[in-house]
């Protein structure tokens, strides 16, 4: 068992510990989307605000020039030497001249470079339409690169003309992944720790649900194996008395007529004991089976217990057991199987009479209780003690074996009264002082039709 409930564990861990990864990388995944989405929009801002700051200022020819370094101070011009920038710059300026956040590039319309900021990448340019990429810069740091159209307005020659804007060149935006880079990996490790955390947690957990979970299985497992027991032990006693009757008639010397005929009855009551057995456990293994509702009906639970009544009269009178009926002017309708409530009633007035001793009573009871029937069997025999009375309704228990053994009873009257009264959703309880008499108790819904019930809409 300890093997199975670690078995059990190890799946229930395997499918949390699937579902917690899953979930945070799909945390993880999202994150990472937001901030790249807020990287992007930032560089868009950037690209457009510089675009429309330079339209106006640039030089008529894009080439590295006096001009452009007037307009871009902070850029290196190709071909020349990188100048430190002036104390003064504007703010734009100064941000994307900034190495540890943004590099500008600019190129002419042929993709050629004119001017970038100092420490910039040296990347092929990307000329055709607005792109993004990503690129490696000095000492290994990677850059979201954007790159756009470049514009520059064109003042009219004739006074009231409408101002144009040309195509000027390219202009390539790229800012610093470092702090990205950096927030990946804290994130990472927190869902990382996280999970294993978790995981560890759902360890715990799922050792104990695999311990509830084999709770019912082990006490199944354990009941069968009782009932294999008890059902060996009670098969074992009358094959061994058939067994010692042949031997005993096989080595008997003498013919007399008399030692034959009582081994015959012997061998005859014992193989009817048998036969008992193997039908009750037979009627149980079918009422432990899945329900049939092909053959339900309305069966009179007044009828059955009328006539059972006077179907065991003949036994209780042998017994010196008075029988009598009290209630049963209501016709109450059970939906079931006839058959399983009439070996249901019959299995409690044959239960009370065999423990009931000479001169005592036994009362069957009907009466109805809102939508329910109630069929009591009180008697006034030995009693059942409080500690039998949690295990009366189990296989092959008796309270006094004796006495059961020696009337040819099996012990599974009240398992079988027990499981139709499941199989008919109804319940059953006794009640007893452990010292004189006892009172099962046994109440059944009653069917749609019958009686004094309301008729449905």
């Amino acid at each position: 068992m300890s093997r199975s409930r670690l078995q059990l564990a190890a799946v229930y861990l395997a499918v949390i510990g699937v579902i917690l990864y899953g979930a945070g990388l799909g945390m993880f995944g999202l994150l990472m989307r937001s901030n790249w989405s807020a990287l992007e929009r930032e560089v868009e801002t950037v690209a457009g605000t510089l675009h429309d700051s330079l339209k106006p200022l640039l030089p008529a020819e894009a080439r590295p020039s006096p001009q452009l370094a007037a307009v871009l101070p902070g850029l290196c011009l190709v071909g020349s030497p990188c100048q430190p920038a002036p104390s003064l710059i504007p703010r734009h300026a100064v941000s994307i001249t900034d190495s540890e956040r943004f590099y500008l590039r600019l190129l002419d319309p042929r993709g050629a470079l004119i001017a970038h900021s100092p420490g910039s990448p040296r990347v092929k340019a990307e000329r055709p339409g607005p792109t993004w990429m990503v690129v490696a810069g000095l000492g290994g740091d990677r850059f979201l690169q954007y790159s756009i159209h470049l514009h520059h307005s064109h003042t009219p020659a004739h006074p009231g003309a409408n101002a144009q804007e040309l195509d000027w060149g390219y202009l390539q935006i790229g800012r610093s992944l470092s702090g990205l880079d950096a927030e990946r990996q804290r994130l990472w490790w927190a869902t990382q720790t996280i999970v294993v955390l978790a995981l560890l947690v759902a360890g715990l957990a799922s050792w104990w649900l695999s311990g509830l979970a084999m709770r019912p299985l082990l006490a199944a497992y354990r009941q069968q194996e009782q009932f294999t027991a008890d059902a060996a032990h009670e098969l074992r006693a009358p094959l061994a008395n058939l067994l010692a009757v042949v031997e005993a008639h096989k080595t008997q010397l003498s013919a007399d007529p008399l030692a034959g005929e009582h081994a015959l009855a012997v061998v005859y009551g014992q193989g009817q004991r048998l036969s008992r057995l193997i039908s009750d456990l037979l009627l149980l293994a079918r009422l432990d089976g899945p329900e049939a509702g092909a053959g339900l009906q309305s069966c009179s639970l007044t009828q059955i217990a009328r006539d059972l009544l006077e179907e065991t009269s003949e036994g209780a009178s042998i017994a010196e057991v008075q029988l009598r009926l009290q209630g049963g002017d209501d016709d109450l309708n059970v939906l079931g199987v006839e058959s399983e409530l009439y070996r249901l009633v019959s299995n409690m007035l044959l239960n009370a009479i065999q423990y009931t001793p000479s001169g005592g009573e036994v009362v069957l009871s009907l009466k109805r209780e809102g939508s329910h029937g109630l069929l009591e069997v009180q008697d006034s025999g030995i009693g059942i003690t409080p500690a039998d009375q949690q295990r009366i309704f189990d296989r092959f228990f008796r309270s006094d074996p004796g006495r059961s053994r020696r009337q040819g009873g099996t012990g599974l009257g009240l398992s079988i009264v027990a499981a139709i009264v499941r199989r008919h959703r109804g319940a059953i309880t006794v009640r007893s002082d452990g010292h004189s008499g006892s009172c099962f108790t046994v109440t059944l819904p009653l069917a749609a039709n019958s009686p004094g019930l309301p008729v449905p809409r």
